[in-house]
């Protein structure tokens, strides 16, 4: 009986790489999903929003450890096994949530247990599937080729905006079922992804070239730094400014909460669909380097963010819209212009993208506070950082530059 993981032909690397892209999907499609649920589980279970709020962010701060650490396992042993087991991870992590969140509800004898069970959920994805977008990226570019490898990072990116946009929705239909049906749904997903990632060709690593490759140290080479900085003030800038989104529309608008949730939920839609397309647009036409895509967005982000500051709700939207397109030019292009610095080394580099992707997160939330002062000053943040991802797209190149003269006159 023949395996299902025998490579096939090069005609089917394009059917692969949409399996991986769907795959990582579920990244968002888990994360935004669980957030839209997260009112209905503090209602239902035994445990408070702040209980559940420092769950969630046990599995969000091992990805600062882990990340890295599976990138390199990607590039030692290639980045199938890495998918299978962050897929695997998924399932296994969100059949423990379901089922420690709807045993609280019976008796408060069983409040202890599935706390502890709640705990090692969140410490299991954390652990595993910190792995699936480092082991993605370099899946892709491994079918992609390195000539292409702003198309391959540019197809998981928009996989994971997919699951961005498509998560909401489809928790907002499940809950209508059931409480706990979004959460039981991240159980059938992963596994039904698991079956496809199996039957995908495993790329082959090259064991002669892996004795003779260079490794990278623990922490990040120099050169990587710029675009590290770069992911971290990002990520920072857009988590801050959907913090900042409550109070900002109130003082404007003066509405009811109801009429300001209704208005989040809009511009979040705007922000996934402006991202969804842009990437599309940049992956089809294939036209703009790296380097012109993370000026163009550095540029771009530094107008989103000034344009945050008119007191205009017509403004604040069409301000999503260009932050989103911008931040969509950003990411796949300081990935891809990291990983060619370090081509023997995509899944590594991956990783470190990935930590510093957290770590912005977690800037975020440490000036989340500001916005109780005034509902300007996190988008006065927002502004500072774009600026700075500016600057460091524009000598960042020169660097890259001096440094290939260099190699090439040595």
């Amino acid at each position: 009986m023949s395996d299902c993981s025998t490579a096939p032909p090069r005609a089917a690397d394009s059917k692969s790489l949409v399996v991986i892209s769907l795959t990582a999907a579920l990244m968002g499609i888990g994360q935004n999903g669980l957030l839209v649920s997260l009112p209905f589980l503090v209602a239902q279970s035994a445990f408070s929003l702040s209980t559940w709020s420092i769950l969630i962010a046990i599995g969000s701060f091992l990805f600062l450890p882990s990340a890295p650490f599976w990138g390199r396992v990607s590039d030692r042993h290639g980045p199938k096994n890495v998918v299978l087991q962050a897929l695997l991870g998924m399932a296994v992590s969100f059949a423990l949530l379901y089922t420690c969140a709807v045993l609280s509800q019976d008796a408060s004898i069983y409040e202890v247990l599935c706390l502890i069970g709640l705990i090692v959920a969140r410490v299991l994805y954390g652990c595993t599937v910190s792995g699936m977008v480092p082991a993605s990226q370099h899946w892709a570019i491994v079918l992609c080729g390195q000539e292409r490898r702003l198309h391959a990072i540019t197809a998981v990116s928009i996989g994971l905006s997919v699951g961005r946009l498509v998560g909401p929705l489809l928790a907002i239909l499940l809950l209508k079922i059931s409480p706990f049906a979004p959460l039981m749904s991240m159980i059938i997903l992963p596994l039904v992804a698991l079956v496809a990632a199996y039957c995908l060709p495993a790329p082959a690593v090259d064991r002669v070239a892996e004795h003779s490759k260079p490794k990278l140290p623990w922490l990040p080479h120099k050169s990587l730094w710029p675009f590290l900085l770069s992911g971290l003030l990002l990520c920072s800038s857009i988590a801050l400014l959907q913090y900042s989104f409550s109070p900002l529309i109130t003082s404007i608008s003066h509405w009811s909460i109801e009429r300001v949730s209704d208005a989040i939920g809009v511009l979040l839609t705007i922000s996934a669909a402006c991202t969804f397309v842009t990437q599309v647009a940049v992956i089809k036409r294939n036209s703009l380097t790296p380097f012109s895509m993370y000026r163009i967005g550095g540029v771009g982000l530094v107008l989103g963010f000034v344009l945050f500051l008119i007191p205009v709700l017509g403004w604040i939207a069409f301000a999503m819209a260009v932050v989103a397109c911008s931040a969509a030019l950003l990411v796949p292009a300081y990935t891809s212009a990291a990983t060619q610095l370090h081509a023997d080394a995509p899944g590594a580099v991956a990783g470190y993208i990935s930590m510093a992707h957290t770590l912005g997160y977690g800037v975020a939330s440490l000036l989340a506070f500001t916005a109780s002062y005034s509902p300007r000053y996190p988008v006065y943040f927002c502004l500072v950082f774009a600026c700075i991802v500016a600057i460091t797209a524009y000598s960042v190149r020169s660097r890259v530059a001096y440094r290939r003269g260099v190699e090439e006159g040595a």
